[in-house]
């Protein structure tokens, strides 16, 4: 049994060498808060005997040796089956098809009926969103472990509850006084009644008053706005004891807190938002891990436990200053240990989801994902002064406590510190940038006499800079200014309901038709087989299947309402279409029957193991139990088949080019091409786009066989090379995909360490015999999806040969243009330039190799800063032959005694405004006469007026009121010195009226005839 806190064993703790108190506002034990004060900073290293791996074990054993649960391994974070979560939030997300009856057969789910788990979970971003909370008291966090036990139709709230209490009081020995129930008090609007089936169970254990009725929002509960859901019935623990804490219970008191929640799954909520039976009653369970070590070892805090300490210690060996002390609220003085809390748990986050294959970006979860880690690493640099690197740095800490548990994370480790530190060093550079952005929006604002900062401009820092509010209001206080919190707050729901629209539009509305649970178990109610799509595999496969039932927008339909026109589903007990899976889209064809019914079959997908057919009635009349053709496009799935082949082939040839940090993060096959994603954290260089295109090709060219057969999982899985999706659920048995060596062969030689040069996978999508099928091979595209994740795009066949035979065009006239002398005058220039433009815009047209494409570009620009040099170079020898014609004319007025010149520049000489001024300078110096220089520059509608006077001869003819007369006939402005002055007119017309008038004026002042 676990003895808890009292005030000697406060004294004793803090007597003891390696212990002292984390929390000065620990206790209302008498006597210990004088301790506490003078023991504020140390960490206490007791656990009380349960150190959190042991915790964590002792859960798992208990339903997987007691009561024979299955232990299934933590899901990735990252749900990346499920468009409706951003991340995983909650043990059973992965076993949502088992709860929906869609679990696929033959799959690791089909027929489970027991499990147990600890799985790894984020709330931050969607409807379970604990971010801005992390750090501002001690029990919240993003990332978390979910402890979790579940039914699927096997047993039900008693064993739920008969179990709970044994493991928390024989198991884990604690006090049964301190433990209070609720259970759900039912909803009229929902027309539901309350869970008095719980309640009665629990009085076996627990008194009638520490047994609390509960609302909808607090014991009904929801995975999201659709989904699984049913009542709940939640276990809370009173950390103090020795009292009634009924009126603390879900009334976020940190000493009173729900620990285990026990969801009793009945309905699923529709689009539609109305509940609907599920087929089969199961529990979900989840305990959150953090909080029941903190209640094992004695620790009011989450923070204080052994979880969390280690990452506390490096921290502080990272950033120095005061270690740890648990304070919160107005005790924690520039807020250091809310920054300890805030960077410990957001790098515990960020390490488990970008090892899961999530990366940070400016959409979804990636969003999320900079969100957390801007914050993380503002807290560190701000509050525990921090330098840039110190967040990626944390990472091994992580890895360290969780690794065990949680395999991948070893593996990914060096790839996630990369991620973290190229993000922390971008955020870095933009954090300066924020900063600066909000002193200019803060000083206009005093300006003008303000004092507050307008929540738009707030919420500006926030999206864009990654400030969060309170770094805002911080130094908008510093500054004087106060933050209008509310216009923030609305900025935030504007974006918020753009958000939601946003992904309401992605899931597609409610246009498609699926088969929801309600629909799976209706068909096998009525005896309705999964379907046999074995013969989609066949090529050209043949043949007749039955229609077992039709499904419509409304549900399931008798063949009188299907008319021409009509748009259903078809569930046929048999069939050789191909349902979309694994990037590889549905098969498209017709259903024909024997009396004349044609469907057109549009779409193919798979729900729960009943292959759903949709399209449009094109003639006929459509009956349950009549025989239909299947009628599959199989020249489209011959060129759907050669673009999953392809996928393969470039898989390999990327690793073999980029190295084993390649990992596939998704990709799409259909007829025309086959696109690949995949972990890399830059650009492929040009080189490196050239030698994965030679491997393909070289693949191609050694018409490789492609060998398929289906094999245990365990087998499969210790073949040397293999590769699989992350986080992608595979049935057992599984298909092998092997490109070069047999089946057979792999099975017999798993450890073969040549198999590393030959494609390998787990598929189950269609392909073809062998590679030479591929014909010609180009990779025309790469390009960035999200931080860290790449793309390609392969074609073959006929557009592969267009592409190389376009590029190789296309390079020969970039040759023709580069070659030959350089261009002699500015038409010859004016000719290559339009050339080169021509050549510029067809490239980019262009479906080539990318790697010629960027080659060529390369090229390209290279020839235009050729072609500027030698622009430049002509332009000097115009303007050089211009300035000689200028001086000799004024040479010539000084020869023959003339005191002034009055010049006319022809622009298409090279001159222009920018080149008057040293001409004219120069024209005085060289010849001791007043100049003005006139020029008509077309181009941009003004005349240039330009004017220089020696020193003798200032007081005659000042330059500008020489200036100011002529640019009064062309409407102009200017000024100046009585030595030179300058200026425009924008009236060219006006310009003999200016030459007339320039050479007027300066007969005047000089007293001489005018000519």
């Amino acid at each position: 049994m676990v003895v808890f806190s009292s005030a000697l064993m406060v004294s004793a703790l803090v007597r003891s060498a390696g212990c002292i108190l984390t929390c000065p506002r620990m206790l209302s034990v008498p006597g210990s808060r004088q301790l506490a004060r003078r023991a504020r900073h140390v960490v206490c290293v007791s656990d009380n005997g349960w150190p959190a791996q042991r915790v964590r074990e002792k859960f798992i054993k208990y339903f997987e040796e007691k009561h024979q649960h299955t232990m299934v391994p933590s899901s990735p974070v990252v749900p990346l089956d499920d468009p409706t979560l951003l991340f995983a939030n909650a043990g059973m997300n992965q076993f949502k098809p088992l709860f929906v009856g869609q679990a696929q057969p033959g799959t690791s789910l089909d027929g489970l009926k027991r499990a147990t788990n600890s799985q790894k979970c984020i709330r931050a971003g969607g409807k379970h969103n604990d971010l801005e909370d992390v750090g501002m008291d001690t029990y919240h966090h993003t990332f978390f472990e979910m402890l979790g036990s579940w039914s699927f139709g096997d047993y039900f709230k008693e064993e739920a509850i008969d179990w709970a209490w044994d493991l928390f009081t024989n198991v884990y020995g604690l006090p049964a006084e301190r433990f209070y129930a609720t259970y759900f008090e039912g909803d009229e609007q929902l027309g539901l009644a309350a869970d008095e089936e719980a309640r009665q169970l629990w009085l076996r254990y627990l008194p009638p008053e520490r047994i609390l009725p509960g609302n909808a929002k607090d014991n009904f509960w929801e995975m999201g706005d659709t989904g699984p859901c049913g009542p709940c019935s939640e276990i809370h623990f009173d950390r103090i004891g020795g009292r009634d804490a009924s009126g603390l219970v879900n009334m976020d008191d940190p000493d009173v807190l729900e620990v285990w929640n026990l969801v009793f799954m009945q309905f699923n909520r529709e689009n539609s938002g109305s509940l609907r039976p599920l087929p089969a009653k199961s529990v979900d369970t989840g305990m959150g891990f953090e909080r029941l070590v903190s209640i094992l070892q004695d620790k009011r805090s989450n923070y204080d436990t052994d979880v969390f300490t280690p990452i506390f210690a490096e921290i502080h060996h990272l950033t120095g200053g005061e270690p740890y002390g648990g304070r919160l609220g107005f005790e924690d003085v520039g807020r250091r240990d809310t920054a300890f809390r805030v960077v410990a748990d957001h790098i515990r986050t960020l390490t488990c989801a970008i090892a899961d294959g999530a990366v940070p970006s400016n959409e979804g979860r990636g969003y999320v994902l900079r969100r957390i880690l801007r914050r993380g690493v503002r807290y560190g640099r701000q509050m525990l002064g921090a330098k840039e690197g110190f967040f990626a740095a944390l990472v091994p800490s992580v890895v360290s406590s969780l690794g065990e548990i949680f395999p991948e994370l070893v593996a990914q480790q060096e790839r996630v510190q990369k991620i973290i530190a190229n993000e922390e060093a971008a955020f870095s550079s933009m954090l300066s940038r924020g900063i600066k952005e909000f002193n200019v929006r803060a000083e206009a604002i005093k300006a003008t006499g303000g004092t507050g900062f307008d929540g738009s401009s707030a919420f500006f820092l926030y999206d864009s800079m990654g400030f969060p509010l309170d770094l805002t209001e911080l130094m908008a206080r510093e500054a004087g200014l106060e933050v209008d919190a509310l216009g923030f707050e609305e900025a935030m729901a504007a974006q918020k309901a753009r958000s939601a629209a946003a992904a309401k539009a992605a899931k597609g509305g409610d246009l498609g038709l699926s088969l929801g649970p309600e629909q799976t178990a209706g068909l096998a109610d009525r005896g309705v087989a999964f379907t046999d799509d074995k013969l989609k595999f066949v090529p050209g496969a043949k043949l007749r299947s039955t229609l077992r039932a039709i499904y419509g927008p409304d549900g399931f339909m008798d063949e009188t309402d299907v008319t021409v026109g009509s748009v259903v589903g078809l569930v046929l007990d048999r069939t050789t279409f191909f349902s979309e899976a694994g990037g590889q889209v549905a098969d498209i064809g017709m259903l024909v029957g024997e009396e004349g019914a044609e469907f057109d079959v549009t779409s193919v997908e798979s729900f729960g193991g009943y292959v759903l057919h949709q399209g449009v009635v094109t003639s006929g009349v459509l009956r349950t139990g009549e025989q239909l053709e299947c009628r599959v496009d199989y020249p489209r799935r011959a060129q759907i088949s050669v673009s999953h082949t392809l996928t393969h082939v470039m898989n390999l040839a990327l690793h073999q080019v980029l190295g084993e940090g390649v990992s596939q993060k998704g990709s799409l096959v259909d007829q025309t091409k086959a696109r690949f994603d995949f972990s890399h954290d830059k650009a492929m260089s040009i080189d490196e786009l050239q030698r994965v295109e030679e491997l393909v090709q070289a693949s191609s060219q050694s018409a490789l066989p492609v060998h398929i057969e289906t094999v245990p999982l365990d087998k499969a899985l210790q073949i040397n090379n293999l590769r699989a999706v992350f986080g992608e659920r595979y049935p057992d048995p599984v298909r092998v995909v092997s490109i070069g060596p047999t089946i057979p062969e792999l099975l017999e030689q798993p450890d073969n360490p040549e198999w590393e040069h030959f494609s390998i996978e787990l598929c189950g999508g269609t392909h073809i015999a062998a590679t030479d099928v591929m014909l010609d091979f180009a990779l025309v595209e790469e390009t960035s999806v999200a931080k860290g994740v790449r793309r390609v795009v392969g074609i073959t066949g006929d557009a592969a040969t267009n592409a190389l035979q376009t590029g190789a065009a296309l390079s020969e006239r970039l040759a023709q243009i580069s070659s030959g002398a350089p261009p002699a005058d500015a038409l010859e220039l004016e000719t290559s330039r339009k050339a080169l433009a021509r050549l510029k815009l067809d490239i980019d047209a262009a479906v080539i190799s990318a790697h010629l494409k960027a080659r060529v570009r390369e090229q390209l620009g290279a020839r235009d800063k050729e072609l500027v040099k030698i622009s430049k170079q002509l332009l000097q020898k115009q303007t050089d032959a211009a300035a000689a014609a200028a001086t000799e004319v004024a040479c010539e007025a000084a020869a023959a005694g003339k005191r002034f010149v009055v010049l006319e520049i022809d622009a298409r000489g090279g001159l222009d405004a920018k080149t008057l001024p040293p001409l004219v300078q120069s024209v005085v110096k060289s010849t001791g006469i007043s100049v003005l220089a006139l020029l008509a520059d077309t181009k941009v509608s003004k005349v240039a007026c330009c004017v220089a006077v020696p020193d003798d001869d200032m007081a005659i003819l000042p330059a500008n009121t020489w200036l100011q007369a002529v640019l009064k006939e062309v409407d102009g402005r200017g000024g100046g010195k009585p030595s030179a002055a300058q200026g425009s007119g924008s009236a060219i017309k006006g310009l003999p009226l200016a030459l007339e008038r320039a050479r007027t004026f300066a007969s005047e002042a000089f007293d001489v005839p005018v000519k």
